[in-house]
C-alpha cells in the first residue's frame, strides 16, 4: 500500500489563503437566500420579515422545494437599497 504525502498544515492554509483571495464572478447575482442571511442583510428579525411580507412591504419568499424556504438576494439587496434610500430623503 503506497502512502499519501502528508500536508504540512501551513501549506494547506496558504493554499486556501490563495483559494480565497481569488475573484471569480460565476455569474451569480440572484442566488437563493435562506432566512439567517435575509436578517443579516436586512437588519430585522424573522417576525418582522414575514409581517413586511404580509404587508406587502418586504420582497415575497419562494419555496424551492421541501420546506425551505429562500429569498431572492437581488429583491433584498433592492429593499434595503430603497429603505436607505427614503431615509435620506
Amino acid at each position: 500500500m503506497a502512502k499519501l504525502p502528508i500536508k504540512s498544515p501551513a501549506a494547506t492554509g496558504r493554499a486556501a489563503d490563495r483559494l480565497a483571495k481569488r475573484q471569480v464572478d460565476y455569474g451569480l447575482d440572484d442566488r437563493l437566500l435562506p432566512i439567517g442571511v435575509v436578517m443579516e442583510i436586512a437588519g430585522i428579525g424573522k417576525t418582522m420579515i414575514y409581517r413586511k411580507m404580509r404587508e406587502g412591504t418586504f420582497p415575497r419568499c419562494c419555496k424551492p422545494g421541501g420546506a425551505s424556504t429562500r429569498w431572492s438576494e437581488r429583491e433584498v439587496k433592492d429593499w434595503k437599497a430603497n429603505v436607505m434610500a427614503a431615509r435620506e430623503a
